[in-house]
């Protein structure tokens, strides 16, 4: 293969322009402890794997999804904002300022929030004193669409990169809705699923024997007359966050664990245990068509100039959360650390059917694309700040934070709390 040659400022202008339909990066991981090696793909419900028979060539093959498209999209969101931080590229941003009232939470912005610039967090805070959604950036975010998308340019340009639907905001499930433009996936291919186990040899000399009771006073007890009395006068045994092993030492941590195979708490069944590949593919794809759909008027009036502006800065950071999140590694949980086997590159797939052209990447070009784009937008007449829209949450969603702790604190947390779900 001849060596690619660098992506130039020109040549990501033309296929935005429309020579490209999109711009794709495909690159080759293997596990970090070499082929062979198991790794721990993400666990859903039930604690089971994204498992799919997907088609590959003339074969079917089984397929576990390392990353999903979801956790992609957060992974290159937060390699953005480390490179913000860093001072490496600039673009507008909106956070909520936690600190003086949650320091342990601090600041949350809409490259975090799971609904970006959407999100309930700004909906439910104040900039200046004023919801953020009576204010005039709000407003101006409120009254976004395809054919007037400047706005959002303007405020949280991230948001027309990953995606973003206003269902929060006054019109309800009718609000502006923008597809993903940038699409990423980890796949494991060939997957043969291993068996998890479990095992503990405790330091401590405590027996599975021993009964385990509540204790209002120390939290549990072995003591039954210090032991905590229910509505019929009857001891209470001490349930552990797992509501496994009822009054024994395990409840607690405590004990030794019988080597075995972990199972799911509900049904009994072996849980699974990582897998082997015989090789994972990270495939990230940049829709030019799709960025093409969008319209950014200037002062109420379109023209081609700041319509391509407003694109190619779009291309520009979604070409830079490629390779940014390249340079941050694929460190993608416990027991899954994958390693590339060859430089990042991604190509530019034609709009008439032809070979696709391929060029180099590194994290500097990147940034560079994103300098050249944000002058271009400047000159295009955007209102571009990249200075933070801090905005300070209301005290009603303060307090809900407090107390949703305080509950946590208090009582194991459910099935919901740990998913999320209300």
């Amino acid at each position: 293969m001849t060596e690619a040659r660098p992506l130039t400022f020109e040549t990501l202008a033309a296929a935005v322009g429309g020579a490209g339909v999109a711009l794709r990066s495909i690159t080759a991981l293997e596990p970090a402890g070499g082929p062979g090696d198991k790794v721990f793909p993400p666990t859903y419900q039930g604690g089971q794997y994204h498992l799919e028979t997907r088609r590959v060539d003339d074969s079917e093959v089984q397929t576990v999804v390392l990353d999903s498209v979801q956790s992609q999209a957060n992974r290159m969101e937060l390699a953005l904002l480390e490179a913000r931080s860093r001072g490496v590229v600039a673009f507008p941003l909106v956070v909520a300022d936690f600190s003086s009232e949650l320091p342990h939470i601090g600041r949350i912005s809409a490259l975090e929030a799971p609904h970006r610039i959407a999100d309930a967090i700004f909906r439910d805070s104040l900039l200046d004193g004023v919801r953020f959604r009576d204010s005039e950036p709000g407003k101006r975010f409120t009254s976004v669409s395809v054919r007037n998308a400047t706005a959002l340019l303007e405020l949280c340009p991230t948001a027309l990169v990953f995606g973003v639907w206003d269902s929060t905001g006054p019109r309800g499930g009718l609000g502006a809705k923008f597809a993903r433009a940038l699409v990423s996936e980890i796949v494991g291919f060939d997957a043969v699923i291993g068996r998890r186990t479990g095992s503990r040899i405790d330091v401590l000399p405590i027996s599975s024997r021993t009964t385990v009771y509540r204790s209002d006073a120390e939290g549990y007890t072995t003591d039954l007359q210090r032991a905590r009395k229910d509505e019929r006068d009857q001891p209470e045994l001490y349930v552990g966050r797992s509501k496994r092993g009822q009054g024994k030492p395990s409840a607690l941590n405590l004990g030794n664990v019988t080597p075995d195979f972990a199972r799911d708490e509900r049904r009994g069944d072996p849980l699974p245990g990582g897998v082997t590949i015989s090789r994972a593919v990270q495939t990230a794809v940049l829709s030019l068509a799709g960025l093409r759909k969008l319209a950014f008027p200037v002062d109420g009036a379109r023209s081609d100039g700041s319509d391509d502006a407003a694109r190619m800065l779009l291309a520009a950071l979604g070409v830079a959360a490629i390779a940014f999140q390249r340079e941050q590694g694929y460190d993608l949980r416990s027991r899954c650390l994958l390693v590339p086997t060859e430089p990042l590159a991604v190509e530019i797939v034609a709009a008439n059917g032809g070979e696709p052209e391929r060029f180099a990447l590194d994290s500097a070009e990147a940034a560079d694309l994103v300098a050249q784009a944000t002058k271009g937008v400047r000159e295009a007449g955007f209102a571009w700040s990249e200075e933070e829209i801090v905005l300070t949450p209301e005290r009603k969603l303060v307090d809900l934070v407090k107390r949703s702790e305080e509950l946590l604190t208090e009582a194991p947390d459910t099935d919901e709390d740990r998913a999320g779900v209300s």
